[in-house]
């Protein structure tokens, strides 16, 4: 019976108990409380649910929005979730002297050299970083002719990203990648011949595997004739090359373009991180110059929400697993990175540095400093800065010498803290940065990159952009 069954479980467990038990069953009108719960005003989940974030206001909204369209969602930027990243380590120096001495960039060779590995003419870097290829399409044509300027007064190079190569671009960068993708889109010998390095798209970090997206708004009759498509619609760029199969085919595309340039210019590929260690030994082993390695966190003018938030490997792991397929096929020397997606300053360079980068590249960080406001609509084609767009009453709010003043003084405090933090940290070159230099502040960043676990590490927080200019 019930009760002998109770019985045995106490006396199995020595619990002590009454010796008699009585079923008592609540059923109907006879089940009462002794006083109601009080009533309270109703309010959101996410203000009761205190801390927790599951169903947040951007998760209703996403649901409120898909009920009314019933496809994906569409937007730019990179990803908006947590994600490990650059600013989960630190220096594991003290940086309490470093913003002291006001000539610290004369004391520091900064100079860096991408792309001449195999013979070819290098891209001459006035220090370790260069302009994250993002195209004329996405952008506005004064906000790519503003990037160009700044990266020449700043002695880097710029990146023509996937939109072709335009007259203004070209004149005003000192240095200029231009961009081939699987659509061929604008590519030309032409322009080939007149760039400073070129560069095979495979892939992005912020939808790696899936071609670019253009809306209709955006493709004007201008922007049709450089690329060679028909204006007013919707551009989806290949996810793949049509003439490349595989890494076999990947050589002879190499080879076919240093054949074009006269073997003088440098051939690239970009990467985003996705089966890293399988991608950078082919890109090595295919006689790249170098990889330019775009990370999670990179931005994209228009992509799929879905991928752009779940899709790829983040730029901290990325680098790590780079180095470590190349030194496993003795290749470290044998080709150059370029660390790319999500980095923000000078101190993010610098950590990208030590852990084995060749040089940096920034993107949304350059566009924040030319006076973009992160509105998360650079797919719609009217942005109100003039940035994301090709209409021609919001382009003509942007003022192309203005704001390209204002990227060059971004760039220079970002060359700033690189000097700062590389003399603080005792050296006189960048080159002699290493993985010695830094520490994990979280668990999670010393299990994916083998740095020893320092939370109490100080992150220089003093060494902020222009703390002692």
């Amino acid at each position: 019976t019930e009760i002998e069954g109770i019985n045995e479980f106490l006396d199995r467990y020595e619990i002590k108990a009454p010796k008699g038990f009585s079923k008592i069953i609540n059923a109907g009108k006879k089940l009462r409380y002794g006083s109601a719960e009080m009533p309270v005003r109703s309010i959101p989940f996410h203000s009761f649910s205190g801390d927790s974030e599951y169903w947040n206001p951007k998760i209703q909204e996403d649901i409120a929005i898909k009920a009314q369209s019933g496809r994906y969602r569409i937007r730019g930027y990179g990803g908006a979730r947590p994600l490990p990243h650059l600013s989960d380590i630190g220096f594991r120096k003290h940086f309490t002297s470093a913003s002291i001495d006001r000539d610290v960039i004369k004391k520091v060779y900064m100079a860096t050299e991408i792309g001449g590995i195999n013979g070819a003419q290098p891209l001459r870097l006035s220090m370790p970083v260069m302009i994250a290829p993002m195209s004329y399409g996405a952008l506005s044509r004064s906000t790519k002719y503003a990037i160009a300027m700044a990266s020449a007064m700043s002695g880097i190079a710029e990146n023509t990203g996937e939109g072709g190569m335009s007259d203004a671009q070209r004149d005003a960068a000192g240095q200029l990648i231009f961009q081939c993708l699987g659509g061929r889109l604008g590519w030309n010998i032409h322009d080939i011949r007149r760039a400073d390095a070129l560069e095979i798209y495979i892939s992005q970090g912020a939808k790696p595997g899936l071609g670019g997206q253009l809306m209709a708004k955006k493709v004007t009759p201008e922007l049709a004739k450089i690329r060679g498509i028909p204006s007013g619609i919707d551009l989806r760029s290949p996810s793949r090359h049509p003439d490349i199969l595989g890494a076999d085919d990947l050589v002879i595309k190499v080879e076919e373009f240093r054949e074009a340039t006269g073997y003088q210019v440098p051939v690239s590929v970009k990467l985003g991180a996705g089966r890293i260690r399988d991608d950078i030994k082919i890109a090595s082993k295919d006689g790249f110059d170098f990889v330019e390695l775009d990370g999670m966190q990179g931005s994209t003018g228009a992509g799929s929400a879905e991928v752009i938030d779940n899709v790829g490997i983040p730029t901290l792991p990325a680098i790590i697993e780079a180095i470590e397929a190349l030194e496993e096929i003795d290749a470290r020397d044998k080709i150059q990175l370029v660390l790319m997606g999500g980095l923000r300053d000078g101190v993010d360079a610098i950590k990208a540095l030590c852990l084995g980068a060749d040089a940096v590249a920034f993107g949304t960080s350059v566009i924040v400093a030319g006076g973009c406001i992160s509105c998360m609509q650079c797919h719609v084609g009217q942005c109100v800065t003039g940035i994301a767009t090709q209409d021609p009453e919001h382009e003509k709010r942007y003022q192309p010498t203005v704001e390209a003043g204002n990227i060059h003084r971004f760039l220079e405090s970002v060359r700033w803290q690189i000097a700062a933090i590389t003399l603080a940290l005792g050296y006189d070159n960048v080159r002699h940065l290493n993985r010695g230099d830094l520490v994990a502040l979280t668990p999670e960043a010393a299990n994916i990159t083998g740095l020893p676990y320092e939370p109490v590490a100080t992150d220089s927080v003093s060494l902020e952009a222009g703390a002692s200019l």
